[in-house]
């Protein structure tokens, strides 16, 4: 550990002091040693979430009448989970639990919410509480897009909608949902965030505005629930073929992941309680393109943002 401190004190000295040849530079020597850190870190967070067999946990899970979070649903109930679901679309919450129940969960409640009503928020919460008196792992899935330039928008309340879905509907619920988690040792808050929370797109202003939030405030969140040995994850999606609300439009979904890929892919980060959950290598290359590399990332994606803003999808 002395060691990694006096290569991180390394590292901040040459941020003030060497030119950006030699940060380079340095970065370049240190990079071996820095990657054989954090997989020694995820090696020890690892170590200490596991095992979680998911057979008999509560698991409540926002967005499951459809896409990932239907998904998800499926996923647990195979391996006998109690599970909560929401949504706002209540016909289509019943389809979903009588085809978990099928799968074999061991108990499915259905809740009409939507996630940014405070008051049905209370509801869901203490629907959860008094079926089970406990809560393991909450999925924060719910989540709603756009897909147009930022100026051709044609009410700035979708921005503000988009924000109080994505970010302030997810909080809200992770607030109060809290006092059931920390109660639990080793608990689960697993939020659906996107690789465009991580990096931008052109023709998504609203949807990466709340994403990069989601992703500050649940790191942030982690920090302060070690001391309950809870584990806050965060999912970063690539292009995926499901449809995410009212404001979203049509995408190019070549190569796009199925909601039962995602699905999969989320649920075993979850067992193992994974920081990060990224689903291809291309999404790997993208978030460090983006955070090493920005302006480089930017000249290779001004071509893709000029084709994408005018609707050319050859």
């Amino acid at each position: 550990m002395i060691t990694y401190f006096i290569l991180s004190v390394i590292g901040l000295l040459s941020i003030v002091f060497f030119s950006e040849a030699s940060m380079f530079a340095l970065f370049t020597i240190l990079y071996p040693f820095l990657y054989l850190f954090d997989l020694y870190a995820r090696h020890q967070r690892r170590k200490l979430a596991q095992p979680w067999p998911a057979k008999d946990k509560v698991i409540l899970i926002t967005g499951a009448s459809g896409g990932i979070g239907r998904s998800l649903a499926h996923v647990f109930a195979k391996q006998g989970s109690n599970l909560v679901l929401c949504a706002r679309r209540e016909e289509y919450l019943t389809n979903v639990a009588n085809e978990c129940r099928e799968y074999g969960a061991t108990k499915v409640i259905t809740v009409k919410c939507d996630i940014t009503n405070e008051n049905e928020v209370s509801n869901l919460i203490k629907a959860t509480e008094d079926s089970f008196n406990k809560l393991d792992c909450l999925i924060l899935n719910a989540g709603v897009s756009m897909g147009e330039p930022f100026e051709s928008i044609s009410d700035y309340k979708i921005i503000k909608d988009i924000m109080d879905v994505n970010y302030f509907g997810s909080t809200n619920v992770a607030y109060q949902a809290l006092k059931l988690l920390k109660n639990n040792k080793g608990s689960r808050i697993v939020v659906v965030d996107s690789l465009l929370g991580f990096i931008s797109a052109p023709l998504r202003t609203g949807y990466c505005g709340s994403k990069f939030a989601l992703k500050g405030f649940f790191e942030s969140l982690q920090l302060e629930v070690w001391e309950y040995e809870m584990f806050v994850g965060t999912v970063v999606t690539n292009i995926n073929d499901a449809r995410l609300g009212k404001n979203s439009k049509p995408l190019n979904m070549k190569g796009a992941m199925s909601a039962d890929e995602c699905a999969n892919i989320i649920y075993k980060g979850v067992c193992r309680g994974d920081k990060e959950i990224v689903f291809t290598t291309e999404g790997k290359i993208g978030r460090l393109m983006e955070g090493v590399f920005p302006d480089a990332w930017s000249y290779l994606t001004k071509k893709f943002a000029r084709k994408a803003i005018a609707g050319d999808d050859s």
